[in-house]
């Protein structure tokens, strides 16, 4: 397994986005890439960032499309529908430049959820064609639902277009309590290319603090047994990616980038010792 790092774990919509972030503490980590999160704000300047990014020498195999596009395209706005089409060029162009091969892609989120997953569903050909032109495999997350169950609607993405692959979120599977059945679901592992990414986050029963703000637990802070999940891996032969997502942002803008070098290196020592 390569083990990656989201460079979302020490950036923050809206406030610090800037990509020169990644050049100061990319260098810093012990991993074998990394997965790097697209912002708004950078699609219009993605030559530049793809150009920057390029020259450093960091390798970045898997790009986060931004997370709004999946709802922007049911839009019934013309405007956000174009917006969306725009930001799924960008952040393929962004991979393109930068040599990925994958793109992580929200096909539905707030604030419908999964509500219109049959008109998500209905884009989805599209965006993978355009994900292809760029030489990128579009694979969607597992992310958070609450009309059907995160599974579920991942394989439904599989059978509307067989070039879909999949983002297993240890965290969104957990809240949903679909951890153990997706390592348990012969048809995601049937393909071994299926699975094609997953992310890392511990979880504990909530997602946010009691004053609504967005928790993020590395693993040993939740009730996820990662020595198991790792386990079952191996067990499936899995030998794709997996980046530790799990933010070391505090509310006041600091960054705790020894605790991210401490959770990589738990991570690294358990996917190789078991």
């Amino acid at each position: 397994m390569q083990l990656l790092c989201s460079t979302g774990a020490f950036s923050r919509f809206p406030d610090l986005t800037d990509y020169r972030s990644i050049l100061e503490y990319g260098p810093l980590l012990a991993v074998d890439g990394l997965e790097v999160m697209f912002f708004p704000g950078w699609t219009d300047d993605t030559e530049h960032i793809a150009a920057g990014l390029r020259a450093s020498g960091l390798r970045i195999p898997v790009i986060h499309a931004e997370k709004g596009i999946g709802p922007a395209l049911i839009s019934a706005q013309s405007t956000e529908r174009e917006q969306g089409w725009r930001w799924l060029q960008a952040g393929c162009r962004l991979g393109q430049g930068v040599g990925a091969k994958t793109l992580v892609f929200h096909l539905w989120g707030l604030p419908d959820s999964d509500d219109r997953l049959a008109d998500n569903l209905a884009i989805l050909p599209d965006c993978i064609t355009l994900a292809e032109q760029y030489g990128l495999t579009l694979a969607i997350e597992t992310v958070p639902c609450r009309s059907g169950d995160t599974l579920g609607n991942a394989r439904r993405a599989v059978e509307q277009d067989n070039r879909c692959r999949i983002v297993l979120d240890t965290e969104f599977l957990a809240l949903h309590h679909q951890l153990e059945a997706a390592l348990d679901a012969d048809w995601l592992w049937q393909n071994s290319l299926l699975v094609h990414h997953i992310h890392i986050k511990d979880y504990d029963g909530a997602m946010y603090s009691t004053d609504n703000y967005r928790r993020y637990l590395h693993p040993g802070e939740g009730a996820i047994n990662f020595l198991h999940f790792f386990t079952a891996l191996r067990g499936r032969h899995y030998t794709g990616s997996i980046s530790l997502e799990a933010s070391v942002v505090h509310r006041d803008g600091t960054r705790e980038i020894e605790k991210l070098k401490r959770s990589l290196g738990q991570i690294k020592k358990i996917c190789v010792s078991g």
